[in-house]
């Protein structure tokens, strides 16, 4: 009896200490788990923890970077072009025995280990026996992934690599070697220039996308062209559909054309250069001589023709926000183009009406609105705007000799009072 007595303090005594183990046990769990959810959350990686790193931006349509270990900073890849260039520059070449060391599934890992593909993780490879073909060494698993195009890229990013948002990747410098644009640029850009020399400027260095300031090389092209502008043109449904394609659905500007419509290029370069028409430069560009492919061509050798090293255009109309220059390339645009006198005087018209034949016959009128009101009311000789989500509100304007550049206003109020600003440092006045 006494020994069952003792038995049972016993037990008594030591279950507060297994109920505590058990707990100390399960809080380790809980502090475990705990762990690596603040590891694996992206905001709090810092910029060496993305080096080697696919990454993908989840605020700006799930783009696609790659923060290179030569010099860590982070590369844009929007398409094969870009996957192609970015290989080239920072691929390893190994022997066919070294590259052999590096697994490429779990299986083989198993079997191979980890110990001499540690050296290569986030790094691009190749073989000296495969030197078109390219592989990935993952820092999260060791496994090497093969490169083939960027469409399989994207899909593999958003597996083994890091989704970001624009805080985190902006830890990240920025590569010049690129002629594309930071998306996560959170500032305005601007700058005046007299012909001459460039002054009053902010980032205007900086490149970034120019939206439908665009339309402003397009009209240089075609003012080069043997255009007959009294040619009647009739409109297709797969010209009517291109913003909507290119703008994802977002609302874009346009005047009120329809597929079957005929119409003479003079209205659609009113059109295109007053109302800011998308529709209207593209059908411009698909008149004009010129496939679209040969069209921006011609546009970026206009802008090599103008000595422009940061410029780069790969549509008419401006809808594609890889069509970028710097606010002081973009005054040098602006400077040749409102030289010409048919181009300056098309973006000031406050008002035009235009007749278009339709598919049955009747005609009807087409109203053009000139909605730079403001632009207007400053007494400009000529004008253009232009807006995307990338690249906010942007103006190039010219009075007295003058042009001034805003890219990247976040505000038709910001983008005003630095046009004023400018203004005010310079010999010019605002008011007319």
């Amino acid at each position: 009896m006494k020994k069952s007595l003792i038995f049972i303090v016993l037990f008594l005594l030591l279950l507060p200490n297994v109920s505590l183990a058990v707990s100390v046990k399960t809080t380790a769990k809980a502090v475990v788990k705990t762990t690596k959810t603040v590891v694996a959350k992206p905001k709090g990686l810092s910029a060496s923890d993305m080096v080697g790193r696919f990454l993908i931006q989840k605020q700006s349509y799930n783009r696609l970077w790659y923060v290179s270990k030569n010099d860590k900073k982070r590369y844009y890849i929007k398409d094969d072009a870009d996957l192609n260039w970015v290989v080239e520059a920072f691929a390893q070449k190994l022997t066919v025995s070294e590259l052999n060391k590096i697994p490429e599934n779990a299986k083989r890992k198993s079997k191979i280990g980890i110990g001499f593909s540690s050296k290569y993780y986030g790094s691009i490879i190749y073989s000296s026996a495969s030197p078109s073909a390219y592989w990935y060494v993952n820092p999260g698993d060791g496994i090497r992934y093969t490169l083939n195009n960027y469409v399989d890229v994207h899909g593999m990013a958003k597996v083994i690599g890091l989704t970001i948002d624009d805080a985190t990747l902006r830890k990240v410098v920025m590569n010049n070697g690129q002629l594309t644009f930071d998306s996560t640029f959170n500032s305005v850009a601007y700058v005046r220039y007299d012909g001459s020399e460039f002054a009053g400027g902010s980032n205007d260095d900086t490149i970034l996308p120019i939206a439908s300031l665009s339309k402003l090389m397009t009209a240089l092209v075609l003012n080069d062209l043997p255009m007959d502008w009294a040619r009647e043109v009739t409109i297709t449904e797969e010209e009517i559909n291109y913003p909507k394609i290119m703008a994802g659905g977002d609302a874009t500007s346009e005047v009120p054309l329809s597929a079957g419509d005929r119409v003479k290029m003079s209205d659609l370069w009113i059109a295109m250069l007053t109302a800011s028409s998308n529709q209207s430069a593209v059908i411009l560009a698909d008149n004009s001589g010129l496939n679209r492919e040969e069209f921006a061509k011609a546009m970026n050798a206009k802008a090599q023709e103008l000595e422009l090293k940061k410029t780069k255009l790969y549509e008419m109309s401006g809808l594609d926000p890889n069509n970028v220059s710097t606010p002081q390339e973009m005054a040098k645009i602006a400077k040749a183009a409102f030289a010409i006198e048919k181009i300056a005087q098309s973006t000031q018209v406050p008002d035009y009406v235009f007749e278009v034949i339709q598919v049955d016959g009747n005609t009807r009128q087409v109203d053009v609105k000139n909605r730079n009101y403001s632009l207007l009311a400053m007494g400009a000789d000529a004008s253009k705007t232009g807006f995307l989500v990338e690249a906010q509100r942007n103006v190039v304007l010219k009075k007295d000799n003058n042009i001034i550049v805003v890219l990247h206003a976040l505000s038709m109020a910001q983008r005003n009072q630095i046009i004023q600003k400018l203004f005010a440092t310079s010999e010019i006045s605002y008011a007319n």
